[in-house]
């Protein structure tokens, strides 16, 4: 059967790359956005660091949401042969909460310092920033899995079972954390608790997938 014709601009290596891009220079500012000591601070480090594991804290758990975004991203366009104009716009609003998740971030890390009480004001605010943010990024994730199987975009030989899965999977994530945003108003102390149980939603996912089969 013959290759589908591949219109000018839809090449999906050619945005693979551009997305690989704005991950590795997102992954980057996290790092740049991290709290460094001054002066007096180096005769307090461990204070210093004490003060700032809210921004640790947020840097380790952005970092782990990107790190698992791209290989995913990585993993799909490994198993597709072109892409269509809804997937390419369906990049603009992924690609932009990548790139403004440092700043989220940033802000997040902040209002949760150690040195700041925990009914500071903006620390709720701050926290639904930043989960809403995860939010979006991981359910673009989870439309960009779903366009490519109902738009059978994907290769002859693409392991369908586990494109399928991986939708589901970060629709799941992608709406707790939604609601993890939405909690940040009335249990702002509880919200980052909630999100280590993501990796328990994305093995709920898949037992219900499995027993669905």
């Amino acid at each position: 059967m013959a290759t589908p014709q591949v219109r000018p601009g839809l090449t999906h290596e050619r945005v693979g790359v551009f997305a690989d891009a704005i991950f590795a220079i997102a992954i980057t500012l996290l790092a740049l956005e991290l709290p460094r000591p001054e002066g007096e601070d180096f005769q307090r480090l461990g204070a210093f660091f004490g003060d700032h594991s809210g921004s640790f804290m947020a840097f380790a758990i952005a970092f782990l949401m990107l790190w698992f975004a791209w290989r995913a991203h990585h993993t799909l366009f490994d198993q597709i042969e072109r892409v269509s104009q809804p997937m390419l716009l369906l990049h603009i609003p992924l690609l932009f909460f990548v790139a403004v998740l440092p700043y989220t971030t940033s802000i997040f890390g902040e209002t949760n310092a150690g040195h700041l009480p925990a009914e500071a004001d903006g620390r709720a605010l701050a926290t639904g920033l930043f989960a809403g943010n995860e939010a979006v990024l991981l359910l673009c994730q989870g439309a960009l899995f779903t366009l490519v199987l109902a738009q059978r975009l994907h290769r002859p030989d693409a392991d369908l079972r586990r494109l399928r899965g991986n939708a589901w999977i970060y629709w799941a994530i992608g709406v707790y954390w939604l609601l993890t945003a939405v909690a940040s108003a009335w249990a702002v102390t509880a919200v980052p608790f909630l999100w280590l149980a993501t990796p328990l939603v994305a093995a709920g996912t898949v037992r219900v997938l499995r027993m669905r089969r």
